[in-house]
């Protein structure tokens, strides 16, 4: 008993005193990070008024930007810590002017040199910052980047060439997708690939082709997005036959924003009983964006399908191809997915 309760007492105390240490440890780290933030605030106290100067776009002469250049040592880094925040947030002649102080000081030639650091950390924010210096020079080296073994400087690396825009990148952060333990998100792909203008067309089209699903996905749902007609033949390939479903839904999505008239039977075809229920879905909204009337006398009849959501996509459907489509929905007005896509589109009528 005696021993029991030594333990337990000695077990307690223990505890607090890890909890203490701890304790004094986060008071610790806050107190540095409090004295270096007001360090900071110090050093770039002076600049402050030139930089807001330069950012707001009332340095019409240049004599602001020319100022911010003349600063150096400490003062300098916490200065371009701050520009390269900016630069995330401003566009235009200030952001220009903004980079043109950070090529000054030397922190884009840094930047190309941290892509090679040890430092996953460096090798990331040094990809960004050069993305947001649009320093299109550097696309080589930011391509080569997406192979890292580190998935935060491929994300950087996706990012930046996103930023820069150029579309001689946009087959490398594509294939990133499917590359074998160290792939790009498909998100992030997207999204850098997004920026990079019509040059990118035939990449998605030859990206439609992809051996990755992850890569046809995304290549389909950017030609949908981006109004690539030329893309049509290879969404309409991938809807009928491809093996992976997702792929399948995001065709049939593509198709509904860019078809053209003859695309209603195909999209028609793939409401069948028999297909997967998301791709039923799928189709029926894009049947919907097409807004083919050939498409109305299919789409009545899924008003009484088994699936309620479907039949409720089927109605919403309907109610947007005009009069025609509305007509349809007679003998379904008591029906609740009628009632549902008719209190729907008299919200968002309401709401617009």
């Amino acid at each position: 008993m005696i021993v029991g309760a030594a333990l337990l007492v000695g077990a307690t105390v223990v505890i607090l005193g890890a909890c203490v240490l701890l304790i004094l440890a986060v008071v610790a780290v806050r107190a540095r990070r409090h004295s270096r933030t007001q360090r900071d605030e110090m050093l770039l106290s002076p600049l402050r008024p030139p930089l807001i100067t330069v950012a707001s776009g009332e340095d019409d002469d240049g004599a602001a930007a020319e100022q911010l250049t003349w600063a150096t040592g400490v003062s300098r880094a916490v200065l371009d810590r701050n520009i390269v925040e900016m630069l995330t947030k401003i566009r235009g002649v200030p952001a220009e002017q903004l980079v043109h102080v950070l090529e000054v000081h030397g922190a884009v030639d840094t930047a190309v040199a941290e892509m090679s650091s040890r430092s996953t950390v460096k090798r990331a924010r040094a990809a960004q910052l050069l993305g947001l210096a649009r320093a299109g020079h550097t696309v080589p080296l930011l391509i080569e980047a997406l192979g890292d073994e580190a998935v935060e400087v491929r994300n950087s690396a996706a990012y930046a060439l996103g930023l820069i825009g150029d579309p001689v990148a946009a087959g490398p952060v594509l294939a990133a997708i499917g590359a074998p333990e160290r792939g790009l998100p498909a998100a992030t792909a997207a999204e850098a690939l997004q920026s990079m203008g019509v040059g990118i067309s035939e990449v998605l089209r030859d990206g439609m082709a992809d051996a990755n699903a992850r890569t046809r996905m995304v290549a389909a749902h950017l030609s949908g997005e981006r109004s690539f007609t030329r893309g049509l033949p290879e969404l309409r390939r991938l809807l009928d036959a491809d093996p992976d479903l997702t792929v399948r839904e995001t065709s049939a999505t593509a198709i509904g924003r860019l078809g053209r008239g003859e695309d209603a039977g195909i999209l028609v075809r793939h409401t069948a009983a028999s297909e997967p229920l998301a791709l039923r879905r799928a189709c029926v909204i894009a049947l919907g964006d097409l807004g083919e009337a050939e498409a109305i006398p299919a789409l009545a009849a899924l008003l009484d399908d088994s699936d309620p959501r479907l039949a409720e996509l089927a109605a919403t459907a309907l109610l947007s191809m005009g009069p025609d489509g509305r007509d349809a929905l007679a003998g379904h007005e008591d029906e609740p997915a009628v009632r549902s896509a008719r209190l729907m589109a008299s919200l968002q009528k309401a709401s617009a």
